[in-house]
This record gives C-alpha cells, sequence and structure tokens, in this order.
C-alpha cells in the first residue's frame, strides 16, 4: 500500500519539529493532536497543538486540508520570528561595533564575535518569573481542561489535553498519575457501555 503522507509533510516545508499524537480507542475513532515546536525559539513552543477526532476515512479525507493552513501560518511564523532575530542580534553587533569606533567604550573584555550577556529575544530567560507564571498558568489550565472533560466522560479529549511531561518533567508524575485515572474512567465507562449494548 502506497501512500503519500511524508510527500505531503515535506512539502509544507517544516522548519521545526511536528509532533503528532496519535490514539485509537476501542470504538475505531482517532484523536490527532499535531503541533510544530521550534527549541531555538521559546514564543513558538507555547502554541497549543491542533486537534482532530474521526474515523480512519474521515481523518484521511479531511486531515491535511484542515493542517495545511495553520501549519504554512506557524511555519511562517517561524520564519519570521528567526529573521527577527538575525537582524536584532546585527544591529547590536553594529551598535557595538559604532561604540567601539566612536571611543565611547572601555577597553573589550571579550573578542567580537562572542555573544552578548543579554539573552535572545525570543529564547526564555533562565530566571524570569513571568516566564514560570506562564508556564504553571499553561500546565494549570491544561490539567483543569483535562479533569472537566474527564467528568463529562470524554476521556479521549481529556487524554489528548494532558500536558506532555517532557515539557514539565517536574510534574511528570502528577501527569502520568492524572494519565492513570482518566484511563481507568474511561475503561469503566466502556466496559458499562458495552454492557447496555448486549
Amino acid at each position: 500500500m502506497k501512500t503519500n503522507f511524508f510527500e505531503q509533510i515535506a512539502g509544507l516545508q517544516i522548519n521545526g519539529n511536528l509532533l503528532l499524537n496519535i490514539h485509537h480507542d476501542d470504538k475505531g475513532l482517532f484523536t490527532v493532536s499535531a503541533v510544530i515546536k521550534k527549541p531555538s525559539l521559546s514564543a513558538v513552543n507555547t502554541i497549543p497543538p491542533m486537534l482532530w477526532n474521526g474515523t480512519g476515512a474521515e481523518l484521511d479525507e479531511i486531515f491535511f486540508t484542515q493542517f495545511a493552513p495553520p501549519a504554512k501560518a506557524t511555519i511562517g511564523l517561524i520564519n519570521n520570528l528567526e529573521t527577527y532575530q538575525k537582524e536584532l542580534d546585527k544591529a547590536k553587533k553594529n551598535g557595538k561595533n559604532d561604540k567601539d569606533k566612536a571611543g565611547k567604550t572601555a577597553v573589550a573584555t571579550e573578542p567580537e564575535d562572542d555573544k552578548d550577556d543579554e539573552p535572545d529575544l525570543f529564547s526564555a530567560p533562565a530566571d524570569d518569573t513571568e516566564a514560570k507564571a506562564e508556564k504553571k498558568r499553561l500546565f494549570d489550565e491544561a490539567m483543569d481542561k483535562s479533569k472537566e472533560l474527564a467528568k463529562q466522560m470524554k476521556y479521549t479529549e481529556a487524554l489528548a489535553q494532558l500536558p506532555d511531561p517532557a515539557d514539565y518533567p517536574d510534574k511528570a508524575e502528577l501527569i502520568e498519575s492524572r494519565r492513570k485515572e482518566i484511563e481507568a474512567g474511561k475503561e469503566i465507562y466502556d466496559k458499562l457501555a458495552n454492557q447496555f449494548k448486549d
């Protein structure tokens, strides 16, 4: 069987990591989440994943038509951020050179090729309380959303909303515990649903 899945992915010219998460439940339905990440640009890594639900046949027909437009927009954003960061670095370097030429700076202690002590605009600062607060807020929102969906017995969607333990290594145990709770609830619900079918 020949598919053109990877040819279509290649056609998007993704400059980063495409993360696909595919969950198949016992009813034959798929939940697919897709997100484009760029490790060097932390601003891009906060973009939430795109989600699709449906049967294999349904997803075969709609996935690329619904995925391509937002993926291209995200790729454009990544390219713009990278270009902006390069121009910003170039401007800093030119500004430093202008100061050196005017004699306004003391003897340089670092070679010109070394990066400034300032972090670049799109990387996460080492000790930024706002970034930590935003990350915590996103984590809490995802956990609350997952909990709410599980209460509504939308277990597949609840599992898809759980944060990635790789993004929150300090909360990995909590995420895994919640995943097990949701999976246990889903298993009980599925058993009860099957009993009523009989």
